[in-house]
């Protein structure tokens, strides 16, 4: 035999004797994600415009929803100053249907930039309540501003 073990296996790419299904071709390396690949959008005041979820907030930050979520309840992130609208059919599970949280572009982007200067991103610190009142600033030159 003069053909080695790997090459009698090298058009062989994956273990076990078939192909795996339904399973997603390539998944992005942790971090990689773009925050901003799929906003929702609303009508607001007669035109459509675009905002962002926790989940995207979350993304941007580099730190888990759940985390997001207790940084406004301990009031070191301002609660979010959008809401989807009401849901409909009643919501199974105990939760509210207060509707979802939305930020726009331009609150997202703010809210990392003062992450950084902040070193909420960098060395991944918990927010301190001087970022927490630069944000609410920040929200509140943007709602000025339009």
């Amino acid at each position: 035999m003069s053909d080695s073990l790997a090459e009698r296996f090298e058009d062989l790419d994956y273990p076990g004797r078939r192909k795996p299904v339904n399973r997603a071709a390539t998944k992005a390396a942790p971090g990689t994600e773009v925050w901003d690949a799929r906003p929702v959008r609303y009508m607001v005041g007669g035109e459509v415009r675009e905002f962002y979820t926790i989940s995207h907030l979350a993304a941007a930050l580099g730190y888990s929803v759940q985390s997001i979520r207790a940084w406004e309840d301990k009031g070191l992130l301002p609660r979010s100053p959008f809401r989807s609208p009401r849901t409909r059919k009643p919501v199974a599970g105990g939760r509210s249907d207060k509707g979802k949280r939305l930020w726009t572009r331009e609150q997202v982007e703010g809210i990392v930039r003062l992450a950084r200067r902040h070193r909420v991103i960098l060395n991944k610190r918990p927010p301190t309540p001087a970022f927490a009142r630069d944000v609410k600033v920040l929200f509140t030159q943007l709602t000025a501003s339009k």
